[in-house]
């Protein structure tokens, strides 16, 4: 369950920073990037990194 204190606005703001960081970086800097924005937003692992690989792009279903 994603932090009570941050709106959804401000945690899209993060996500987006820290897609850019996180598309550049090794594995090693990838899963440090990671577990930050997990203990930030409070979102899932595996959602977590599906929101910093995707952010920016058009998925369409």
């Amino acid at each position: 369950m994603p932090n009570k204190e941050l709106d959804l606005m401000t945690r899209k703001k993060i996500s987006r920073q820290l897609a850019k960081r996180y598309r550049k970086a090794s594995k090693k800097e990838k899963s440090q990037i990671l577990n930050e924005f997990c203990a930030l937003t409070g979102y899932n692992r595996s959602y977590a990194s599906f929101l910093l690989r995707n952010a920016g792009k058009t998925i369409t279903v």
